[in-house]
């Protein structure tokens, strides 16, 4: 059964110390050969003395320092999300579905603009006096209409494309990211923008957004998982300036 940690830690460290002054008294080759122990432990906890005393454990592999769940050292990387998502929405599968939409689109739209041209010539030979003028202003107006609809359309089907898009791209990161946190044994992953790169101009508010983005003006570089997640992933994102 172990001791508490009071004791094995005094018991540890008393035999370290005892060992290093052997060897330092003793200059036989024997006593220069003793190994030195280098682990304290092992230990139910670790009590550190002060004003209050702090129990240290060990949590599912992490160190804990109260019995509440949020009162763990948890590990952190960091990943600079926009530019592997605007790498993401660059490649072919995205790009081609994009090319596939504006394409029928312009399609549709030169069948309106061909329509249009039709009933510009006829409404050209008709006189405002003649009974046939009403009709065609009323076909002009039927035309309008069906024009604004699909063009509503269209816009609401190009937000529809473009939501899914970023949807299912942030959902391919999240997936990466996962992979990579697992092997780095990372347990937070925060989103940032390296504080070195140029802010884009614009008015206060865009250029404050920007600042804000940079969530940290110092970290080390150990932390970062960018280009871990973009190997993952196989592709490929300049670095900005």
């Amino acid at each position: 059964m172990r001791t508490t940690t009071s004791i094995v830690a005094a018991s540890v460290l008393s035999s370290a110390l005892t060992a290093f002054f052997i060897s330092g008294s003793d200059r036989t080759a024997s006593a220069r050969s003793a190994p030195i122990p280098q682990d304290l432990g092992p230990a139910d906890a670790l009590v550190l003395v002060g004003k209050s005393d702090l129990r240290v454990t060990n949590a599912d592999g992490r160190i804990s320092w109260s019995d509440q769940p949020s009162s763990r050292a948890f590990s952190i990387g960091t990943v600079h999300v926009s530019r592997i998502m605007e790498a993401l929405l660059r490649s072919d599968k995205f790009s081609s579905e994009r090319d596939d939409f504006n394409t029928a689109r312009q399609k549709k739209g030169a069948e309106f603009e061909s329509r249009y041209k039709e009933m510009v010539e006829k409404a050209q030979a008709i006189d405002k006096a003649s009974p046939e003028f009403p009709a065609m202003r009323e076909q002009f107006q039927a035309f309008q209409q069906e024009f604004t609809q699909w063009n509503e359309g269209a816009e609401r089907e190009l937000r529809e494309l473009v939501t899914q898009q970023y949807q299912s791209a942030y959902s391919n990161l999240r997936e990466a990211v996962e992979v990579v946190a697992d092997r780095r044994k990372i347990d937070l992953v925060m989103r940032f923008v390296p504080a070195t790169e140029k802010i884009v101009a614009g008015d206060e508010s865009a250029i404050a957004q920007q600042l804000l983005a940079r969530t940290f003006l110092r970290f080390p570089e150990s932390i970062e998982m960018t280009e871990d997640v973009l190997s993952e992933m196989n592709i490929q994102a300049p670095k900005k300036d």
